[in-house]
């Protein structure tokens, strides 16, 4: 895996945006958006239009040997993704905001992810559109995800499936964002009422669970209350959270990412 990174550059100056799509090589949604926003026309700042992970794109599976966004920053001269997560850093540092454009197959419309919740989080979160926010603290995905080496970033997931035939919501989110940041002309707008989804880790289930088909994302599961069955056997909430990522697009071995939940009002 040592090909050029398939990167377009629009536009010169700051703020320089870096808008990344197919870091997994099965959602196409990222490249169907990027394809539209080349035809923008810039009034201020750099855009950086990267399709991440284009061998894994090609075969159209997630990825070819690690999952790239569990790689980062990566290791020089190293191959597959290990060395593909380090020629990334290495153009995304020039970048002040890094936006990662995913695809989920769990049941839900679009969630926001941020990795720290600092000022600068809280200033980008303000100009999303998307009310639904979710803290991935290293914890959860190890610190090793592109947007926690990046200066500033965001990843939106949109369900509830990879086909790409979503690609509108995401592109609709991108033009405010980018009409916020005032690198395209739009109207500013703020969205300062948010559900931050605070999560801790992976819930994890043993081999042959399966889950409850009720559940949902967003839904706050009970101590106590049934999830599950292995065969026979009813499986009952060890605890009290709020499950991200259930069903189809659940992490191997887990039921969901478990998350408190609260409201915040951003300034």
């Amino acid at each position: 895996m040592s090909q050029k990174i398939n990167q377009i550059i629009i536009g010169s100056g700051h703020p320089r945006v870096a808008i990344v799509g197919c870091v997994h090589g099965d959602e196409v949604i990222g490249k169907r958006v990027i394809k539209e926003i080349k035809k923008l026309k810039i009034i201020k700042g750099t855009l950086g239009l990267i399709i991440a992970n284009e061998p894994a794109l090609l075969k159209k599976k997630r990825e070819l040997k690690n999952d790239l966004n569990r790689c980062f920053p990566g290791k020089k001269g190293a191959r597959f993704e290990t060395g593909l997560a380090y020629r990334l850093h290495q153009k995304l540092k020039k970048y002040d905001l890094v936006i990662d454009i995913h695809a989920t197959s769990s049941r839900f419309d679009k969630l926001a992810i941020v990795t720290r919740l600092d000022p600068q989080a809280k200033k980008l979160l303000l100009l999303v559109p998307i009310k639904k926010v979710m803290l991935a603290r290293r914890s959860v995905f190890g610190g090793k995800e592109m947007i926690s080496h990046s200066k500033a970033g965001l990843a939106l997931e949109y369900g509830p499936n990879k086909s790409g035939k979503n690609y509108h919501k995401a592109l609709a989110d991108m033009l405010v964002l980018l009409a916020n940041l005032g690198v395209i002309a739009g109207v500013k707008q703020r969205f300062a009422g948010k559900e931050l989804y605070d999560a801790s880790g992976a819930y994890k289930v043993p081999e042959g669970f399966r889950q409850n088909k009720n559940l949902r994302d967003f839904c706050k599961i009970r101590k106590g209350q049934p999830i599950g069955k292995i065969k026979r056997l009813i499986v009952r909430a060890r605890r009290d959270f709020y499950p991200l990522f259930l069903g189809k697009g659940a992490y191997q071995g887990t039921l969901a990412i478990a998350a408190k939940k609260r409201f915040i009002k951003l300034k």
